[in-house]
């Protein structure tokens, strides 16, 4: 296994490089942001980690080995839920996906010899992501850039006619984004099944609530600023044609994105950079072979060319994923593209094309897994690795993992939160090593880390942070755990007196 293939395996989990064409469709070029971040943060913590020396020393062996261990829990546990979500998005029941993916993983993390497999099944997945970009592209008639300007002079998102919610119908589940949603023009909607459905009705200072049960085939007309909720499990169908609700109001709109808070993007900018310190820093023995980094800088870049060129296509020909909110399991498949979402020989072609991109993920999932299995395995230094082949501790984490994601969550908040975790215990003592003659002073620094991340992160659950500085700390806990630890470790290294 290469260290471009490892580093790759390590830092692009399904759950995180589908975000980021999840994250451009939702907000435009504010979702740049993310993808510069996820290019840019490990060549940035490759290069500072190499200009240090080994962070980890024998009497503080044992918290990276655990601290790394949480972080790949959270990996994994993210991951599993994409694969959940894909499937219950594909009309498969959520488990199946769950266990497919677990138990490949799996089989290949206790498969002493599976690092072998990594650059292939890399390379299978670059495959299941350019091919389907090369039909989607050749379906629209048109190259990237001519996509986006379409996209950006579109007077309205509109409801296609081969959206799976105009015919035959489906479940309508919120992604990121409110439980609800706000219609600017006229729209019936009709139930595929029994739905309860609660109506926010505003007519200039007065406002009414109501609710209707509806049965198979009832509908129920919506006017202009009247706010629908639904129950989880509703099945419904929108009318084609139609302004998707939730969308942004034009292509321009969308084009000129949104106006983020910039303390939310510092923030996320700490947070990926000391993750991936952490993930790729910690004991690192010497510098990196820049034709190593060279191939792993080309392969970010394709990636986060590929997000970029995924997002707009998608946009343009299937804008209802915007209905009740952008979800990554969306992405993984659009239903409704128009060259394969019909009949005949070119759709069952595109519907395969398109298959690819499920197929994608999970290869670079096992890929991670492995990678992320050889990562623990190298922090062991008294057991030669054994623990990166322990039987007992990787089953526990994966079925841990997939009977946790049985339960709906969003794959990249798991993600940010996993490496949050990581750059508050362990990015610190990569940029600041303690000295080997004055205790465990990283395993100290580590856990006061580690106990600030975790009083924010459930204070944060609990309360909604303003959208300011003051509330950058719960909404990214690794702004004030990481220095905590830092502090720590600064006082480890001042001189003894006398």
């Amino acid at each position: 296994m290469t260290f471009a293939a490892r580093t790759l395996a390590v830092w692009l989990t399904p759950a995180a490089w589908l975000a980021l064409p999840a994250l451009i469709f939702e907000s435009g070029p504010d979702g740049l942001w993310v993808g510069l971040l996820l290019l840019v943060a490990p060549l940035l913590a490759l290069g500072l980690a190499g200009s240090h020396s080994p962070t980890t020393q024998s009497r503080d062996a044992l918290f990276p080995v655990v601290a790394l261990l949480l972080v790949v829990a959270l990996l994994f546990w993210a991951n599993l839920v994409l694969a959940g979500d894909v499937a219950a998005w594909l009309g498969a029941p959520r488990w199946q996906g769950i266990a497919l993916a677990a138990g490949g993983a799996w089989l290949l993390i206790v498969w002493r010899r599976a690092g072998r497999l990594v650059p292939w099944l890399l390379l299978v997945a670059a495959c299941g992501l350019v091919v389907p970009m090369i039909g989607v592209a050749r379906g629209a008639g048109v190259g990237p850039l001519g996509a986006w300007e379409r996209v950006a002079s579109l007077p309205a998102f509109r409801l296609p006619a081969s959206s799976p919610w105009v015919q035959p119908g489906r479940e309508l589940r919120a992604g990121r984004g409110p439980a609800s949603l706000l219609f600017e023009e006229e729209h019936r909607v009709t139930a595929a099944g029994p739905a309860q459905l609660h109506v926010r009705a505003v007519d200039g200072a007065r406002v009414t609530e109501s609710d209707w049960d509806l049965r198979s085939g009832e509908s129920v007309t919506l006017r202009p600023g009247d706010e629908l909720r639904w129950p989880p499990g509703a099945r419904l169908r929108f009318e084609a044609g139609k302004t998707v609700p939730g969308a942004p109001s034009s292509g321009i709109v969308w084009a000129d994105g949104r106006r983020g808070d910039s303390s939310r993007r510092w923030g996320l900018l700490l947070t990926l950079i000391g993750g991936a310190l952490a993930l790729f820093g910690f004991g690192v023995t010497g510098r990196v072979p820049q034709r190593e980094m060279a191939v792993a800088s080309a392969a970010l870049v394709a990636v986060f060319a590929w997000g970029v060129v995924w997002a707009v296509y998608c946009a343009l020909g299937a804008p209802d994923l915007f209905l009740g909110g952008v979800a990554l399991e969306r992405l993984a498949r659009p239903l409704s593209l128009g060259w394969a979402a019909g009949t005949g020989p070119a759709a069952g072609i595109g519907r395969f094309v398109l298959a690819l991109l499920p197929v994608a993920g999970l290869a670079s999932f096992l890929a991670s897994s492995v990678a992320l299995r050889e990562r623990i395995g190298g922090l062991d230094l008294t057991g030669g690795g054994e623990i990166g082949h322990d039987f007992g501790l990787w089953s526990a984490i994966i079925g841990g993992a997939a009977l946790a994601s049985l339960w709906p969550a969003e794959p990249w908040l798991l993600v940010v939160v996993a490496l949050g975790l990581a750059t508050s215990t362990l990015a610190p003592a990569v940029l600041w090593p303690p000295p080997a003659d004055r205790g465990p002073w990283g395993t100290v620094a580590g856990l006061v880390g580690l106990v600030v991340f975790g009083a924010l992160a459930l204070a944060g659950q609990w309360t909604r942070g303003s959208e300011s500085w003051a509330g950058l700390p719960l909404a990214y806990p690794a702004v004030a755990a990481a220095p905590a630890a830092a502090i720590v470790l600064g006082l480890a290294r001042r001189p003894r007196k006398g």
